[in-house]
């Protein structure tokens, strides 16, 4: 496994903090703008941070908004002048998504949203959904490719999981725009920006959720979900600016609970699903006149105040930062804060040998805010567990398991049967490492006859160690394989890789029915 060092830097002079009057520059693309540089975890560097917080034009300032600069980007969004690797990426994160989506389709769970969509109806415009023949009212057909996607923790990283509820709500509302793969994939890269400027603003000084209860993916993804509609819907940037407003108003406050504690079936709907619905109805309700709150997230008293210490507003005005650009992507159907302690098992396990794994102990160092999301006390007892479940996924991965896969959870019981696995598991220690301060970042000992000390950084599909453009088409390509046959899932994907030239997109839904 590549490994390249992620370096945790002090972020009190990155921030702005809760009681600063903040608002964002204008066009930073327009004449004298520089490119802006960045420090290896995707923010801003020290240095850029302290310019920019002494550079804010006052008459600025008092006209504008954080959601405005983001209403502003979307609304001028050209494809012209979008870099290639993010056009490229983007076109990943729409097969990523709907490869994950199918995934989902089947489960128990699954068929269960899908026949209460059904059965609870709606009226307006109709969407298809992926795999079905069936259509459904457009929030109803974006909940349920939301849904579907989060089933089995595959959606990607970009933003906290952004792709997940853009994707699913572009693809709701495509084909009622007679859109193009142009016109997808702007609002899908407009989506996506719009959710990561939105998360990469706050990341740095969130509060810890078991603070304040809620979980910040589901949260930002709203704004997206709405850009994405006002894209496609072309709405003005006036009406785009109340879209976010009014999007992120009605979203639901994403639980901790519901995440990472008994989350039930419920759980798959907090990241993408219900966003991706409500993204649609602000669109919807900002096309016909209402308003939102448009100091929503930099209020003393709004969003930022509620889930962070300090923020920087300069992320979200930054139009010389593509998100996109550093995707971050998952190999392992499992909770993200799990993948580099487990590609560091596999890693161990190709220099040690399993055999050696299988007679030690397991010592596994990671930041303090990840331990109480994924360690757990007891064994899973449902497949929702089992993909939050840091032990159980180690254990596999230390058994012989080179990629976390939709069955391991959803054959919980059969796995948990083997005695390797057991042994394995009353094996494992997992500790707090106050030096440890990002996700990526792991630390493990391994104790038997000798000990062994390893260390990533890097988990598979982060930004320094990304998944290729062949790496995720076979991913698409192994979560499809139920429904096409090697050569035609190939060759679906690769329609992705030129999206802007599609001049419909009816084929993403028709390749994907029962023949």
């Amino acid at each position: 496994m590549r490994q390249s060092r992620w370096t945790a830097q002090s972020r009190s002079s990155h921030c702005i903090t809760m009681t600063a009057r903040c608002s964002p520059l204008g066009l930073s693309n327009r004449p004298g703008s520089r490119t802006r540089v960045y420090a290896p975890n995707g923010f801003p560097s020290t240095n850029e941070v302290k310019r920019m917080q002494t550079s804010i034009d006052p008459a600025f300032a008092e006209v504008s908004s954080l959601l405005d600069s983001l209403a502003r980007f979307t609304n001028t969004l050209d494809l012209k002048r979008v870099p290639d690797t993010v056009l490229r990426q983007a076109g990943l994160c729409v097969l990523d998504t709907i490869g994950c989506t199918l995934a989902g389709a089947d489960t128990p769970e699954g068929a269960a949203l899908f026949d209460a969509e059904r059965a609870l109806g709606g009226s307006g415009q109709l969407a298809r959904v992926i795999g079905r023949a069936e259509t459904l009212p457009l929030e109803a057909a974006a909940r349920v490719h939301g849904y579907w996607g989060d089933i089995f923790e595959l959606n990607d990283l970009i933003g906290g999981h952004a792709s997940i509820g853009n994707v699913a709500a572009a693809l709701a509302l495509v084909e009622a725009c007679n859109g193009s793969g142009a016109a997808l994939l702007k609002a899908v890269i407009a989506g996506i920006e719009v959710t990561s400027r939105v998360y990469a603003s706050v990341y740095p000084k969130l509060k810890p959720y078991t603070d304040v209860a809620m979980v910040t993916p589901g949260l930002v993804s709203a704004f997206g979900a709405a850009a994405v509609a006002a894209s496609l819907r072309a709405l003005s940037r006036d009406e785009t600016r109340e879209a976010l407003a009014i999007a992120g108003t009605l979203t639901t406050w994403c639980p901790a609970e519901t995440v990472f504690g008994d989350g039930g079936t419920v759980k798959p709907m907090l990241f993408g699903a219900w966003p991706a619905a409500i993204g649609l109805r602000a669109a919807g309700y900002a096309q016909h006149g209402m308003t939102g709150p448009g100091r929503l997230l930099e209020s003393r008293i709004g969003l930022f105040a509620t889930l962070c210490r300090e923020y920087e507003p300069r992320v979200i005005a930054d139009d010389t930062h593509w998100f996109l650009a550093e995707p971050r992507r998952k190999l392992h159907a499992c909770c993200g804060y799990t993948h580099s302690a487990i590609d560091l098992v596999i890693s161990l396990r190709a220099q040690l040998g399993a055999d050696v794994l299988a007679r030690s102990k397991l010592r596994i160092a990671m930041p303090a805010y990840v331990v109480p999301a994924v360690s757990k006390s007891a064994l899973p007892h449902t497949a929702n567990e089992a993909r939050f479940h840091l032990q159980y996924c180690v254990a596999l991965a230390a058994c012989g398991a080179d990629v976390i896969l939709p069955q391991h959870s959803v054959d919980l019981d059969g796995h948990l049967q083997r005695p390797e696995l057991r042994d394995m598991l009353a094996n494992i220690e997992i500790v707090a490492d106050p030096e440890l301060a990002h996700y990526h970042q792991c630390r493990i000992t391994v104790s038997t006859e000798d000990v062994h000390h390893a260390r990533s950084d890097a988990p598979c599909g982060s930004p320094q160690n990304p998944l290729s453009d062949a790496q995720v088409i076979e991913k698409f390509q192994r979560l499809a394989s139920f429904r096409m046959s090697a050569h035609a899932s190939a060759a679906y994907a690769s329609r992705f890789m030129q999206l802007e030239q599609v001049t419909d997109c009816r084929w993403i839904f028709d390749e994907l029915l029962a023949k």
